[in-house]
This record gives structure tokens, C-alpha cells and sequence, in this order.
């Protein structure tokens, strides 16, 4: 029987404060340490950021929020994947210029580190986002319009094929 690789779970929650993980990457330190005592290190993009684009950990399944708790719930199982065919979704309430931006830095991820962006589509209406935070320094978002990302989302998937 062949043994079960040792697997680790890493999550650095967000919006109460963590003095690591949640802006540009801060945890990889933590997760590349605790990725060299284990054969597999699951963790979330608090952890990890952008940052993983540069400094990828071979050993490391990169999970978003959602799916990761469904996880540790045992509703969701893991596969590694090569490369998933990503799709990008731009809120209708940015201004040109910084929409701009986000396809020039989605262009350069596709040149210069191979990712597969499938497509981009602009939501048909505001998403209304909101940032809010309490006293005690947590903090929160919220969207007012989420039947416009989820269909932004729906088209991407099924038109540009993302996963």
C-alpha cells in the first residue's frame, strides 16, 4: 500500500488584522517554510497573492476562499491541475484608465509567465463594492449588484471556456 503524502493546511484569515498573509504576498514566507516539511501544502490567496507567480512552490495546491472551505468540510476534494484557463472579469464602475491597466498586467502575466487568460469581459452593470471597517480594525466587502458578476462569471465559463 503506498502511504498517504503528508498533508498540510495553511490559512491566514482575512480582514482581522493578521500581522501576515493578505497583502502582496506576505505569507509566502510562512508557506514556503512549512511547504518544505510536507509533500503537499494546501493554502488560499491571503497566503500567497501574486506573489506566487514569482516564487510558485512545486508542492503547493493554491485554493480560493471558497472551495477551501468546502475543503475542510469534506463536500469538496483536490486535484492537482497543470494550469487552469483563467477568465477575467472587470467592474463596469472602473474608470478606463485603470481598466487599461488590469488588461496591460493581464497581458503581461500571459507573456511573461505563461498563464492561460481565456478572455475578459466587462460586467453589464456596477458591481457596487463596498470596503467597510470596524473599530476593532476587521474588515469587510460587500457587492451590491452580485447577479452582474455571477453572470460576467457564467459567461466566461460557458463563451471563453474558463475554469
Amino acid at each position: 500500500m503506498k502511504p498517504r503524502p503528508y498533508t498540510v493546511v495553511l490559512i491566514i484569515p482575512t480582514g482581522i488584522g493578521a500581522s501576515i498573509g493578505g497583502y502582496a504576498g506576505d505569507g509566502l514566507p510562512v508557506a514556503r517554510a512549512i511547504a518544505q516539511t510536507c509533500d503537499i501544502l494546501i493554502t488560499h490567496p491571503n497566503v500567497l497573492n501574486g506573489a506566487q507567480l514569482y516564487w510558485s512552490l512545486s508542492n503547493a495546491l493554491y485554493v480560493e476562499g471558497y472551495a477551501l472551505d468546502k475543503f475542510a468540510q469534506g463536500w469538496y476534494g483536490l486535484q492537482p491541475v497543470h494550469q487552469n484557463r483563467v477568465g477575467l472579469i472587470l467592474d463596469q464602475a472602473i474608470e478606463p484608465e485603470l481598466q487599461l491597466r488590469h488588461l496591460q498586467a493581464a497581458d503581461a502575466t500571459r507573456a511573461t509567465l505563461g498563464l492561460n487568460l481565456t478572455d475578459y469581459i466587462v460586467t453589464d452593470s456596477p458591481l457596487g463594492v463596498e470596503l467597510r471597517q470596524s473599530e476593532s480594525g476587521a474588515s469587510w466587502g460587500t457587492i451590491a449588484n452580485p447577479d452582474s458578476l455571477l453572470r460576467a462569471a457564467h459567461t466566461l465559463i460557458h463563451k471563453a471556456k474558463a475554469e
